[in-house]
């Protein structure tokens, strides 16, 4: 169950995170969301395994998720710019 929830995760913020830094984003910005993301999804894995309280999971997961519709935002904010 863990791993196809990372799937279900992982798979979007990819695809959006390749069209985001094909966006020209600032470096730092970019870098930024990376390690939200990563971070939000190494929490919620160890969360899952250990398993941790209900609130942790979900957060991290809330977590993760804004950063992908952040990166879908300033990619479509940058495409109708242009």
């Amino acid at each position: 169950r863990g791993h196809l929830n990372d799937l279900e995760n992982i798979v979007p913020f990819v695809g959006i995170g390749l069209l985001y830094a094909l966006s020209g984003p600032e470096l730092s910005t970019a870098l930024l969301h990376f390690r939200i993301f990563v971070g939000a999804r190494i929490f919620h894995t160890f969360a899952y395994l250990i398993p941790l309280p209900q609130p942790g999971r979900g957060l991290s997961w809330a977590v993760g998720y804004s950063v992908t519709f952040s990166m879908a935002y300033r990619v479509l904010k940058t495409a109708w710019l242009l």
